[in-house]
């Protein structure tokens, strides 16, 4: 149940530590006394709390300016941090949040809207129609959030007539079409930016001296070509963009990968790992031999094995 909230102004850092592997472990550790929820909280994914939302009330006093510190070094590195100006608790603004985590498309698919990354946050205002931001933006006062492309803040406030009410606890917000189509846009640019750093991470050497615009190029090929096989787990797609760095671009061109990712018996967001735990070294050794770097490029996966040309 919400309870009556203070008129003052609180702060709060929103941060996203499915980013940031140890996000999770430096906050706990660095500051034990900091309290903060995660939007995950009471939620199948509850577990899973090191790579949540975890929204955290920013204190006044100097062990405040030190975790703003902190946060603003992450902030940088990688977007996901924003920063929120609430008249609400802890308890009930992380509920207000969590609430809003899921949307319906297509009447009745349900989704789950990633407003916690700054670049998705920033396209909101634009894509929602006006009762939409009434609602959506009820819980805050301001919510701001650092766009790295134009090295600026930003800042959204809520409409004067914002209703304070848990609208969407009871019925989560409907997209259309091109409302979806525009918020994809921004979830697409955070998903290709997440690809780009993975491969900083794991497999720099082979990106060393890659233009950043064709890496770019290279991560909406790979995107689309997984998408290809009705794999649509975010996890999933950075996996595949990265096999096709690491280990070969055409590594889906393998008859015994075709037929791991196109086998109707196992769901499409489990046949990467299936595959992944179940092809013999000799298979992996031999496509990383055949490698063909064109596909870098290809949006479409190769023909089913047997059949003539490529898609």
């Amino acid at each position: 149940m919400l309870t009556h909230e203070p008129s003052a102004i609180h702060r709060y850092a929103l941060i996203d530590c499915a980013v940031h592997d140890d996000a999770y472990s430096k906050l706990t550790r660095r500051f034990p006394a900091a309290r903060w929820r995660s939007l995950f909280e009471d939620s199948p994914e509850e577990d899973l709390v090191d790579a949540s939302p975890i929204l955290i009330d920013i204190p006044s006093q100097e062990e405040g300016q030190e975790l703003i510190r902190w946060l603003l070094w992450y902030e940088r590195s990688a977007p996901s941090v924003t920063w929120i100006d609430s008249r609400m608790s802890l308890p009930n603004l992380t509920a207000m949040l969590a609430s809003r985590m899921s949307c319906r498309i297509n009447e009745d698919e349900q989704v789950v809207l990633r407003f916690w990354d700054p670049r998705v946050l920033l396209g909101l205002p634009s894509a929602l129609n006006a009762e939409q931001r009434r609602h959506f933006f009820a819980p805050v006062v301001e919510w701001t959030a650092w766009e790295p492309r134009r090295e600026q803040y930003y800042t959204i406030t809520a409409p004067p007539d914002a209703a304070p009410v848990p609208r969407f606890v009871a019925a989560p917000m409907a997209l259309t079409l091109a409302q979806r189509d525009q918020l994809m846009y921004y979830d697409k640019e955070a998903l290709y930016e997440r690809i780009i750093a993975h491969w900083h991470q794991t497999c720099s050497d082979a990106i060393n001296g890659i233009d950043p615009d064709m890496l770019r190029e290279i991560a909406i090929a790979a995107v689309a070509r997984c998408s290809s096989y009705g794999i649509q787990s975010t996890d999933d797609q950075v996996l595949f963009a990265g096999l096709m760095m690491a280990v070969s671009p055409s590594f889906d061109d393998h008859p015994a990968v075709q037929r791991g990712l196109r086998d109707q018996a196992i769901a499409p967001d489990e046949r990467l790992s299936r595959l992944i735990d179940d092809l013999p070294e000799a298979v992996w050794e031999q496509i990383g031999a055949e490698k063909r770097y064109d596909a870098l490029f290809e949006h479409a996966p190769p023909a089913p094995y047997g059949q003539a040309g490529r898609t």
